[in-house]
């Protein structure tokens, strides 16, 4: 063998290894993208100017779980935005995989841990679940019972 189809074949080799390694990148981070676009979708709805109370709710409802839709009713804020949510996303937030949820909390890094749903093949809103505080430390709310998706 050549030097030049050995180095042909070793470029070809790293090439289909950084491919593969780029695959399940985004294949693996696909559920927390996902919900991290819901959430943005969300938020986005609550802020909308343009359409009316009852139109902002419905885009927001469309985006929640039925389980937190039949436990909770959706209100928009009195200064705007979804009533209990950040009207904003940090540039810090954090968003993880727990078991087969995803949660973000969509602060500095630290507060409100909402938890997103897999329900008929989509992500979905479904409420508060924890608190976040300095260092990581996670404190589950009482409330909510740990829901696991589909």
């Amino acid at each position: 063998m050549t030097t030049r189809t050995r180095l042909v074949l070793i470029i070809g080799a790293i090439l289909l290894l950084a491919g593969a390694a780029l695959a399940y990148e985004i294949i693996s981070t696909r559920p927390v993208r996902e919900a991290v676009r819901i959430y943005s979708e969300l938020v986005a709805a609550g802020n909308r100017t343009d359409l009316s109370d009852v139109e902002r709710l419905t885009a927001a409802r469309r985006l929640c779980s039925s389980r937190y839709l039949s436990t909770r009713s959706l209100s928009l804020g009195p200064e705007g935005g979804i009533g209990g949510l950040p009207r904003t996303i940090n540039k810090n937030f954090q968003a993880w995989r727990e078991g087969p949820n995803v949660w973000i909390c969509p602060t500095n890094r630290i507060g409100p841990v909402y938890q997103f749903i897999s329900e008929n093949g989509h992500w979905r809103f479904d409420g508060l679940i924890a608190i976040l505080r300095a260092r990581g430390e996670i404190i589950r709310t009482t409330e909510m019972p740990d829901h696991k998706a589909p």
